[in-house]
């Protein structure tokens, strides 16, 4: 790997309106979810970023989000569902999760708060990065074995649908 890209899934129902209610795992995301994540992954495109699979939390807001993340890139991009990035995985299920995957050079992974901020952190020698919903990091990996590397930049939609591409290609 040289590269992972770390997406916060986007907003979802409340969990009292979900069918059956208090259903964690089958909320849907909302529309501002939906808007949000094709904003971002826009944004995505415009910089020129590739990923070479997506890896997903099976939970529904989790895979939305990464499927609506691939449909708008355009691309005929691998995407599976990682049951290691379920809510309340930990670092080491992650980076134990992530072996099967070394192969590829570009990773996205989809999933939750707090694992993905905890998880980033550990990326990137912090203890968390708060990841906001639909928030995504990108991180260049220096080492493969031990996975850890350097934050290259992390966004939100609200500021992706904002800055100019130009300007971040100049000052990186």
């Amino acid at each position: 790997m040289e590269e992972i890209f770390i997406l916060r899934h986007a907003h979802a129902e409340d969990i009292t309106e979900c069918k059956p209610a208090g259903n964690d795992f089958d909320r849907k995301l909302t529309e501002e979810g939906i808007e949000k994540t094709k904003k971002l992954s826009n944004f995505f495109k415009r910089l020129k970023e590739e990923t070479d699979i997506i890896l997903s939390s099976p939970y529904r807001r989790a895979k939305e989000t990464a499927e609506i993340f691939a449909n708008n890139l355009g691309a005929n991009i691998d995407l599976k569902t990682a049951d290691f990035l379920s809510s309340g995985a930990s670092s080491k299920d992650i980076v134990k999760g992530l072996l099967p995957y070394s192969s590829y050079k570009k990773i996205l992974l989809v999933g939750h708060a707090p694992d993905l901020e905890h998880f980033l952190g550990k990326l990137i020698g912090a203890e968390r990065i708060k990841l906001k919903k639909t928030s995504m990091a990108k991180v260049s990996l220096n080492n493969n074995i031990e996975l850890s590397g350097e934050l290259i930049w992390l966004i939100t939609p609200k500021i992706a649908s904002k800055i100019k591409v130009k300007d971040i290609k100049e000052k990186v």
